[in-house]
């Protein structure tokens, strides 16, 4: 089968983010600032790739009496979709870095109706990740590009971070992964030298950190707990940031837990690499 014809960057036109912000992004953040998403976006790899397949079949013969085929390849196209409320570098990073170390050949990271300057954080993360094409559409620019993509025949998937149901068209080729979770995290510290917690709020600028533990001086923007542990663990619901010798038990009650040194990174923990995937299978009668 042919692979589907189109070109992104020409289907979006002027919305395009001009290369330059993408350079002048770079230049204006600091060395630390990159390292932390390198970082990340090594763990990334590492956790999804990258992938050295470009398609499989596997067929198989059943006990029950029948013979079946199966194919799967990397979709045509992916589109990372936020909104200017989403200023995390290394949640940009956990979408599109699997969608690249999966075989996705065409990704689209769109500012849903986004005016004004990009953060530098997002255009940096992107340079670093090289990510080339990003736009700024409207929700109807977004519903238009996937039926434009549909009557091409590609297949696709949309990773919704703006948490917007409305935009993406139900298609039988297109596959939508939207996250949801609780925009707060909780931390304890047994000690001053616990972590970085200035590189986990330029990672996450806009998520409520509240700090359990060692009382140290704090980012603007995180709130302070009690000293208990036990506390902190009433305080969990999504995300925690704990020592390692207490990460088991913040998995009993958090779905993402960061260790030192993991400060500047992110996985969504339920997206896997079978999502960028398309698969076909064939069932008939065995012999």
């Amino acid at each position: 089968m042919s692979d589907p014809v189109f070109s992104l960057s020409d289907l979006i036109g002027e919305s395009q983010v001009d290369d330059s912000l993408f350079a002048e992004a770079y230049g204006l953040s600091a060395d630390g600032e990159r390292a932390l998403m390198k970082t990340c976006i090594a763990r990334l790899y590492d956790w999804y790739g990258p992938r050295k397949d470009t398609a499989g079949q596997v067929s198989t013969r059943w006990r029950g009496g029948f013979d079946s085929v199966s194919r799967f390849r990397p979709v045509d196209f992916a589109l990372v979709l936020f909104d200017e409320s989403f200023v995390s570098p290394a949640r940009l990073l956990a979408a599109l870095v699997p969608a690249i170390a999966c075989g996705v050949g065409n990704i689209l990271a769109v500012r849903l109706d986004g005016k004004g300057n990009w953060p530098h954080p997002l255009l940096t993360a992107m340079e670093l990740a090289g990510q080339e094409l990003a736009a700024d559409l409207s929700a109807e620019r977004v519903a238009g590009l996937l039926r434009d993509l549909a009557g091409t025949g590609a297949t696709g998937v949309v990773l919704d971070l703006a948490g917007r149901p409305d935009v993406c068209p139900d298609m039988s080729r297109l596959a939508v992964y939207r996250p949801l979770f609780d925009c707060s995290g909780s931390i304890f510290l047994d000690g001053e030298e616990d972590f970085d917690l200035e590189a986990l709020s330029f990672a996450q600028p806009d998520i409520a950190f509240t700090v359990f533990g060692a009382d140290v001086p704090l980012p603007e923007g995180f709130a302070r707990g009690g000293a208990d542990f036990a506390a902190f663990l009433d305080d969990v619901r999504d995300v925690a940031v704990v020592p390692a010798d207490r990460i088991d038990d913040a998995l009993d009650k958090a779905r993402l837990v960061l260790g030192p040194g993991q400060e500047g990174c992110w996985v969504w923990p339920d997206l896997h690499p079978g999502f960028f995937l398309f698969h076909r299978t064939a069932w008939t009668l065995g012999d």
